[in-house]
Parts: structure tokens; sequence; C-alpha cells
């Protein structure tokens, strides 16, 4: 479901720069990033562009950009090299020259003496300090390429660096800036909520009119880990009223934090529990998600990718004869997987998975993508077949979300089996 901006909200655009994302070498990271956190500040975003390295090519999609648009933001461009020219082109239509600037080269240096002590700074980072007559430096504490801002033609153009982990801190402190830059601009209220267990066109029929209008705007984003998010950006009272309405219809399908795997080591901490996982072919995702969450040291008890039968059977307890009569993917199995885990580790939850991640290796009675998940507790044991299109890597991150999704079902309902 597509966001509309309200009438009257500021215009951005989003310039991608450098010929590694034309040619697809390197996936985009700061895109997708970017559009997100100007639409929740309440811009109207209305195009992100990819252009290459050629400073013509900057330069003209830079006139382009600032036409309609109250802010540009650019990323790439700004490293050491001779291919990094999205500060010439910045120069170029601004009809000004490059000049250094002091207090950034000091921030170089003093960048590199504290990670290559001992070392001269390269004379190529030299011009990273070079900034458009008039422009400002935007400060860089992730990396020796400051930012540059500067006002042309009506419009405020930030030129960022492409790594994205400096590009967001920088981000977050220009977003901060704003209402100094732009007179009248007023950041809006934003507000997320979590659900998982409904498609998300069950999620529209259920949740109909509060899904539509512009105060506040509601954004549906469906994740790949097994989860959908409802943003709301508007007026506070507007979202807050929206909110409380919105959570009301979806009491039984609300995740308490920001993903499956967030959502069940919080719930596990506050009941003082553990969860042990037991994986076959997701290769250790769903652990892996579950350490990504701050504080899962407090609830994951023991992590084991059980890929060969043999690791199954002497590990977990799964017995031969099982294996030989059901086959390695099979609900038995996967269901002695998970209770093989609680028993051998003495945890309070245990979940896992086994399948056909391919690309080889179906039958036309197990097709790839075939994948089983289970989830054994105190109160009993559930477990889920599942079909996954898609290649290896996406069959191994989808299947670990399901078992998440799994898990938090069966640990959230005391043990009821879940609703397919």
């Amino acid at each position: 479901m597509p966001d509309a901006a309200p009438h009257g909200a500021p215009r951005a655009r989003i310039l991608l720069i450098g010929d590694e994302l034309l040619l697809g070498r390197t996936a985009d990271a700061n895109g997708a990033w970017l559009a997100r956190r100007l639409s929740d500040a309440g811009f109207l975003v209305r195009g992100l562009h990819i252009v290459g390295d050629e400073e013509r090519e900057i330069v003209a999609a830079l006139r382009a950009a600032r036409r309609d648009a109250e802010l540009v933001v650019c990323s790439g461009g700004l490293g050491p090299t001779a291919d990094d020219r999205t500060r010439q082109a910045l120069a170029r239509l601004l009809r000004a020259p490059l000049i250094e600037d002091g207090a950034s080269w000091r921030r170089i240096q003093r960048w590199h003496a504290r990670r290559r002590p001992g070392t001269e700074v390269p004379a190529s980072n030299r011009q990273q300090a070079l900034l458009p007559r008039g422009a400002e430096a935007l400060l860089n504490d992730r990396g020796t390429a400051p930012g540059i801002l500067a006002r042309g033609g009506g419009a405020w153009i930030a030129c960022l660096p492409g790594v994205p982990h400096e590009l967001q801190a920088m981000s977050e402190r220009l977003l901060r800036r704003l209402r100094r830059l732009l007179p009248g601009w007023r950041r809006p209220a934003c507000s997320e909520l979590w659900v998982a267990g409904i498609s998300e066109s069950a999620l529209q029929d259920r949740l109909g009119e509060l899904l539509a209008g512009d105060e506040p705007r509601v954004g549906i984003t469906v994740s790949e880990q097994a989860y959908i998010t409802l943003r709301l950006v508007g007026a506070p009272a507007a979202v807050r009223a929206r909110r409380r309405a919105l959570r009301a219809r979806l009491g039984p399908w609300l995740l308490p934090a920001p993903s499956l795997a967030a959502s069940l080591v919080q719930a596990l901490r506050a009941a003082g529990a553990t969860v042990a996982c037991a994986e076959s072919c997701t290769a250790g995702h769903a652990a892996a998600s579950l350490l990504a969450v701050p504080g899962a040291s407090a609830v994951l008890r023991e992590s084991l990718i059980a890929y060969h039968e043999e690791a199954k059977i002497a590990r977990l307890g799964v017995a031969r004869a099982l294996i030989r009569e059901q086959g390695v993917v099979s609900e038995p199995v996967v269901r002695a997987m998970a209770e093989g885990l609680r028993r051998a580790v003495g945890c309070d939850l245990a979940l896992a998975t086994t399948g056909i991640a391919g690309p080889t290796g179906g039958t036309p009675q197990l097709p790839v993508g075939t994948v089983w998940v289970a989830a054994a507790s105190a109160r009993g044991t559930v477990a889920r077949r599942l079909l996954i299109a898609g290649e290896r890597q996406r069959v191994q991150r989808r299947a670990a979300a399901e078992a998440l999704l799994l898990a938090w079902q069966h640990w959230r309902s005391g043990g009821s089996p879940p609703p397919a």
C-alpha cells in the first residue's frame, strides 16, 4: 500500500551516485533507508535516481532534482579516488571554486592518526577536504569523508558518503537541523505497530477504513522476516487516536517489539525462560536473528546446526529408524529434533528446522523449498510444513523466520496449536 504525503509537505529527491550501482556490482543500501527517513520526517519523496560517476551526468541530475524539491540528498562520490566526482559536480553546478576547508583536513588527519598510527595520510585524502565556496562541511565521525551542504537554485543540497553507517549517522544529524533550514517545516509524529501471523490481504480486509486518509497516513510494509509493519505519520493527536483504533483490531497478532526475534527475546526474558535452536537447512539463521537482539544472551542457551542425519541421531536423539521410515524432511523428525534438543539442553523452549533449500535435492513428493519447522515446550510440541519459493538463501532466511513465528505463537498461546 503506497504512502501518500499530505498536501503542502516539503519535497525531496534522492540521488545515488556510482558506476558500481549502475553495473549491479554493489547493491544499494542507502536509497530505501533515506526514502523511509525522509518520508517519516514529513517529506514527499518525489523520486530516487541512480547516476554514474561521470561529472556531467551528476551535474545534470543535480540540476533536474533541485527544480521541484526543497531538499536534494546525494549518496556517494565523496571518496579520495579519481572516480569520486560529486564535490566537483556540485561546485560546477553552483559555479563556485573548490576550496580546502582547514577544519575538515584536520579532522581527516586526526581520524587517520587514531586508526593508522605511525603512517602518513595518503595525499589523495586531501581532496576530501575540498568544498565549493560558500558550502558547509557536514561532520562525519565515522570516516574520512565529510559531507557537504549547500544552497542552490532554491533547494538545499546535502551530499553524503556512500558508506551506509556513515550516511545514516550524518542523515540523522541533518534531519535535526531541518527546522532551521526549511522555515515552516514541522516534523510529524511517527509511530509503528508490528503484527505477525496474518497476511497482508487479510490485514487490509480487517483494518479497512483505518488505513485510508492522509491524517494520519498509514503505510504497510511486509518483511521477509515474517512480520508486517504498520507505520503512522501525522499530527500527534491523530497518530495517537489511530494507533488506539488499530491496536483494538489487531490484538491477537500484535508484536511487542519490532521483529519476531526481538518479541520472542522480550517475552522469554520477562518469563525468565530460555530457548535453544536445532537447525538443519536454515544453517543457523534463526539463532543469528535471536543473537542480533540486544539482551539475547539472557535467553539463548544453545544453538546446534545438525545438518547431517548422523548429527540429528547423535546430538538430538532422533531415532535412526524414524529417519529411515519417515525421511529426514518430515513432521515426526522435526518434532523429534525439537524435543531432543529441549531434553538435552534443559531449556524452556526449543525450535527446530529441516528441509530442502535447493537448488537440487527435491523430488515430486518433496520439492525444493519444502521445510518443516517445530517448537517444543513443557506445554507440548507443534510443527508446521512450509513450501517456500526462491533461491537457496531465501529459503533459508524465510524458513528461519517462520520457525521464529511458530515459536512465538506457541509460547504466547500457552501451547495451543497455532493456526496454519
